[in-house]
């Protein structure tokens, strides 16, 4: 009957496509071997709590030699994305930023301390990630330069020509709609403003020919991570969209290569680890050097994202308001 009513829950939660419901303890953890939502804290403000697949080009990767480093490397290459991100957009003092989707503020936190904007506000349409992310920047004395409110990036509560940069951190895919958040951060970026995302998408349209069934399966997960079938674009199309949107100077760069084989490896090693720390006795640390060995010399094109969701592309995307 347990397994009945968690197939019912998933099914229903798939169907509903909700981003508001993807980081709640209905759905569970962002990955297994994380924390509930309810089980986060705030604690120092300083613990990672990063929510993306992380930037691997220039940081010790994990394998099965250094896996027991997973809770250290993960965050550094979490990080990395960030710090990418900033640079894309030529983040400086003195800028006004508008970070929507910015789980637990990991990145609000760095860009604050790092490239010192005069503002960062952050928009997310979920509650316990808005009251966590707040009370991270008050505990590091940030709340004066970090403002953090729940809301819709579809709907953006600001005025036209606000904010120097809109950022979008592994978030846009999540929006409902991708292609009216896009219009949106148009219309309160200033002129010579920039939005920077680190999305996923398909390189070319993987789905033309696909049976039923596998349409369908492909539904299903993109359901789980609230990835609505209207943000389905080829990396060909993204641009477009952002186009048609009004913006200039549009450009997609691939960086799956950095992304997702790191982050299959180092999501293999912490859900291992953990199992390893919950089971003593019974997973060993033979077993995890095993299994994150498997997940490293996987075929790129059988990892999790491209075989559950169609998501072979992940780009770092950059557009300019003339």
């Amino acid at each position: 009957m347990v397994d009945v009513l968690k197939v019912a829950k998933n099914l229903r939660n798939a169907l509903l496509v909700d981003p508001a419901r993807f980081y709640t303890n209905d759905v569970g953890p962002w990955v297994p071997g994380m924390p509930l939502p309810n089980q986060v804290r705030a604690g120092t403000g300083r613990e990672p709590l990063w929510l993306n697949l992380g930037y691997w080009r220039d940081v010790e990767k994990v394998d099965e030699n250094n896996c027991e480093r997973v809770g250290e490397l993960f965050p550094a290459a979490q990080s990395q994305m960030a710090h990418l991100l900033a640079k894309t957009a030529r983040l400086g003092e003195g800028q006004t930023v508008l970070d929507c989707g910015f789980g637990y503020g990991d990145q609000d936190i760095l860009w604050a301390e790092k490239y010192k904007p005069a503002r960062i506000t952050g928009i997310n349409v979920t509650p316990t990630q808005v009251r966590i992310a707040s009370e991270r920047a008050k505990l590091l004395g940030l709340d004066g330069v970090i403002r953090l409110m729940e809301g819709s990036a579809t709907q953006l509560p600001f005025g036209a020509g606000e904010f120097d940069v809109v950022f979008a951190l592994e978030s846009a895919l999540h929006f409902k709609t991708r292609r009216d958040f896009l219009r949106e951060a148009f219309r309160v970026l200033r002129p010579g403003g920039r939005l920077v995302m680190a999305d996923m998408c398909m390189k070319t349209d993987r789905e033309a020919g696909l049976t039923l069934r596998r349409r369908l399966h492909l539904r299903y997960w993109r359901g789980r991570i609230a990835m609505p079938e209207a943000n389905m674009w080829t990396s060909h199309r993204f641009v477009s969209e952002l186009g048609q949107a009004g913006f200039q100077n549009a450009r997609l760069e691939s960086i799956a290569l950095d992304v997702y084989p790191g982050a299959n490896t180092a999501f293999t090693a912490l859900h291992s680890v953990t199992r390893m720390q919950r089971e003593p006795g019974t997973f060993t640390m033979e077993q995890v050097r095993a299994n994150v060995k498997k997940a490293r010399e996987m075929d790129p094109n059988q990892l999790f994202w491209h075989m559950q969701y169609n998501t072979d592309e992940y780009g770092l995307v950059y557009a300019e308001k003339a």
